[in-house]
């Protein structure tokens, strides 16, 4: 007896639920599978991922460490939505490595305040789209310091812009893909995105170095896995969203692309479904660990304090210290 197809998440998957929503037949000429690609990444970015982010769950959190360089000036990563930072940390270099969670001063504050003395801070500061280590003179040049952030979605890509690999030939950094867009030539870049659940990236960037259908050459194979879709860079074959909003997703995008035909009634009953669809998807991402609770730890206490560590490297103590 054959084994049950696993479930596929992709945007051909997708688009099937989107016209299955929205009673649009597949003979219609309004919308392509790249028009609905389109539609499906404005809703997923602009509605769907806000409301994930809403239930403060760490859904998207990703983090990159910088080198602390002599200015004190670090750029928020490109890929942050709104430019928006989750936290910075100061990682002391011990074992175990110690993350220190670096306070925020407000432009306000770091005008009306002089280096030394009992006023004496340390921390950062936010202009435009970096930050600025302060007092930039205490900061100790290659420290690590780490940025969290909320990292964006990739864009949806159609059935017709990705592949899946089939397998994978190390030595050669050759993969065999299900599929090879006809647009893909040497020096495409592409990035791959996992077919298991959570969907992360696990190669953002490899180049193409030679096509053959269906064996694509790469520059490197490291962190690819048989299963991965390959799509052009900033684009993947999966919403990068819990499984548990797919559906979600799907409905939103029939109500708009119902909208785009001039079908109001339709729309108005494909939100209703939507919004009833929204509360369902709240109760499965709502809480990460239903059995443990949050705890709080007093910024002057639990690991720092049983450390000692009251100087982060940054020089900055002030009243009571980090």
């Amino acid at each position: 007896m054959a084994l049950p197809q696993l479930p596929q998440y992709d945007t051909e998957e997708l688009i099937i639920m989107i016209k299955e929503c929205s009673g649009v037949p597949t003979s219609q000429l309004t919308y392509t599978d790249s028009d609905f690609c389109r539609l499906a990444t404005n809703r997923m970015q602009n509605i769907v991922v806000p409301e994930i982010m809403s239930v403060r769950e760490e859904y998207f959190v990703d983090f990159e460490d910088f080198s602390a360089p002599s200015s004190g000036i670090i750029a928020i990563p490109s890929k942050a939505i709104g430019e928006k930072l989750r936290s910075v940390c100061y990682v002391s270099q011990t074992n175990p490595l110690i993350l220190i969670n670096l306070p925020r001063l407000t432009l306000d504050t770091v005008a009306g305040v002089l280096a030394g003395g009992s006023s004496y801070f340390s921390g950062f500061y936010v202009q435009n789209n970096s930050i600025y280590l302060y007092p930039n003179t205490s900061v100790t040049v290659g420290s690590t310091i780490r940025l969290y952030y909320y990292k964006r979605a990739l864009s949806l890509a159609p059935p017709s812009a990705y592949g899946q690999i089939s397998s994978i030939d190390i030595p050669s950094a050759t993969v065999v893909l299900s599929y090879v867009p006809s647009t893909w030539a040497t020096g495409t870049r592409l990035n791959a995105v996992s077919s298991t659940a959570g969907f992360a990236i696990t190669s953002s960037l490899a180049t193409i170095v030679t096509v053959s259908s269906p064996s694509v050459v790469l520059d490197s194979v490291i962190g690819l896995s048989v299963g991965d879709y390959l799509s052009v860079e900033g684009y993947s074959a999966i919403p990068q969203i819990p499984v548990e909003a797919h559906a979600y997703l799907a409905q939103l995008t029939a109500a708009k692309a119902l909208q785009g035909l001039g079908d109001r009634a339709a729309m108005e009953a494909a939100m209703i479904d939507a919004a009833q669809m929204q509360k369902n998807m709240f109760v499965m991402i709502g809480s990460r660990v239903d059995g443990s609770g949050k705890k709080i730890v007093a910024g002057n206490g639990g690991i720092r304090a049983a450390s000692g560590m009251r100087n982060n490297g940054f020089g900055g103590i002030g009243r009571g210290g980090l």
